[in-house]
């Protein structure tokens, strides 16, 4: 029996004298048919639900001659609408979720024919794979703002992510070291650049792209300043005569707010002035040939600088920067304050993140009346 088109349903009298029709809206990814059942006492009110559905179903048609699949369109248009729009490492998450997630699951669907059902069931898959919420995210930015730009090209009519729900993901709960470990860390650490960093890091609480990608020249050692404004990011290398897959570049900051001036302390002074007798290179933390250290350089000699402390390889070196906040915190800095040092863009965002450690400080605060 060949497949009922769109909105093609059968309409009858129940017993009870309701009228009931069952219409078909289209086909998921794996080409169940999606129904939709409507009842009514009146056979006029009934016709009226069905003619309002087909409308709703027709508007999201293609109005010019297209046979783009959401994989290709999604690809077109950040081929054409994105790459000198987006900074390169958002480029990349855009481009990996196409081909990760999008491409295989419902990337062959045709353009007019995707339904929301089709997209929310490719969010409740990435859920149940226990992917996180930023992955699923990105996945819903990517075909959001891909369907717009269809819409403004008069491909489709309505965006069907709008009709979407994202799953809710358990926060992730974030990690600092104690006190203890990280006076055990410190111990442990030499002289070499990559210990230098990470006390740099517990000291200021930089990201380590961030760090990374300082020159000298951000330094007022009579100020006692830093000026953070680069990144340093990893990204695919699409050069056209490219050895590499990837490749290091200095970017932007993250964020307008990532932008910022923060103090050093004695030690993040001790730290420079360390450098600065064993450095001739342009950057502060570098490698033997004087260029940006590699992240996953950076990673082995943390994790060996874990092994020798005994703590667990669970720990990354991101931990450094929640290590330097929940200090603060829990010595009552105030979190606009540290929020400002961090380079959130909000302080909302900070009381989010390290809310686990506001408990504490609510119970010392009060204990100060005793």
């Amino acid at each position: 029996m060949p497949k009922r088109t769109n909105g093609e349903g059968t309409i009858y009298q129940r017993p009870d004298g309701l009228w009931r029709s069952e219409i078909t809206l289209g086909y998921d990814a794996n080409g169940k048919r999606i129904k939709k059942v409507f009842t009514s006492k009146s056979l006029e009110t009934l016709h009226k639900k069905i003619n309002d559905e087909k409308f709703r179903l027709n508007r999201n048609v293609i109005t010019q001659n297209s046979n783009y699949t959401v994989a290709e369109w999604v690809q077109f248009w950040l081929e054409n609408y994105k790459a000198n729009t987006l900074k390169s490492k958002t480029y990349d998450s855009y481009e990996y979720s196409l081909n990760k997630h999008i491409r295989d699951s419902i990337g062959n669907l045709k353009l007019n024919k995707i339904r929301p059902d089709s997209i929310q069931q490719l969010y409740n898959q990435m859920h149940k794979r226990n992917l996180s919420a930023s992955t699923i995210r990105i996945t819903h930015i990517t075909l959001s703002q891909a369907f717009e730009q269809a819409i403004k090209n008069e491909l489709i009519h309505a965006n069907p992510c709008k009709a979407t729900v994202r799953p809710k993901s358990e926060k992730k709960k974030i990690t600092a070291l104690t006190v203890e470990q990280q006076k055990m860390l410190i111990q442990h650490c030499n002289e070499s650049v990559y210990h230098n960093l990470f006390i740099f890091l517990l000291n200021t609480g930089m990201r380590v792209g961030e760090s990374t990608a300082l020159l000298w020249e951000d330094v007022n050692f009579e100020e006692k300043t830093i000026e953070i404004s680069k990144t340093v990011s990893d990204i695919v290398n699409r050069d056209e005569e490219a050895t590499t897959k990837r490749k290091t570049i200095i970017d932007t900051a993250k964020t307008a707010h990532s932008i910022r001036t923060i103090p050093m302390n004695d030690t993040s002074m001790k730290v420079l002035n360390r450098q600065k007798e064993k450095n001739n290179s342009i950057f502060i933390f570098s490698s033997k040939s004087e260029t940006i250290l590699a992240y996953r350089n950076i990673g082995r000699a943390f994790n060996e600088l874990l092994k020798n402390c005994n703590l667990s390889d669970s720990i990354t070196v991101h931990t450094l920067r929640h290590t330097f906040a929940t200090r603060l915190l829990e010595k009552g800095v105030n979190p606009k304050v540290v929020s400002d040092l961090l380079g959130h863009a909000s302080v909302q965002i900070t009381l989010d993140v390290y809310s686990h450690v506001m408990p504490n400080i609510k119970s010392d605060a009060v204990n100060l009346l005793d």
